[in-house]
């Protein structure tokens, strides 16, 4: 499945048409949108996101990366969670969520999503 190549929210064009990917970074643009969308916000899957509140409020670490791993087991073409790290920023009021997934093709596929308060 090939889905339209994001950067920073926006669409990405070249030469005038949308730029479409697929695969690994599909997947990661994925996660990235589910962990980005707090739960209930998209009226076509109100289960789809995260509970914004443990993300991004006074929780603890351990507290967010549990909603995080929630998050991840839902996406299908994820095979395993190998690791989830979450470490805050208090002072810059962000936290950096790190995350190791192996994909049900075998990849194995780390990102780093940055959330700000």
């Amino acid at each position: 499945m090939k889905t339209i190549d994001l950067i920073n929210g926006d669409l990405h064009f070249e030469n005038g048409d949308f730029v479409l990917i697929d695969g690994p970074e599909e997947v990661a643009q994925c996660v990235e949108i589910s962990i980005g969308t707090n739960l209930g916000g998209w009226f076509l899957d109100e289960s789809a996101g995260t509970e914004h509140m443990l993300l991004l409020e006074k929780t603890t670490d351990d507290e967010a990366r549990s909603e995080v791993l929630r998050v991840l087991a839902q996406e299908e073409r994820i095979d395993m969670i190998e690791s989830v790290t979450v470490i805050s920023d208090k002072k810059a009021r962000k936290r950096t969520i790190n995350y190791v997934v192996t994909l049900a093709s075998g990849v194995v596929l780390e990102r780093d999503v940055i959330l700000n308060a």
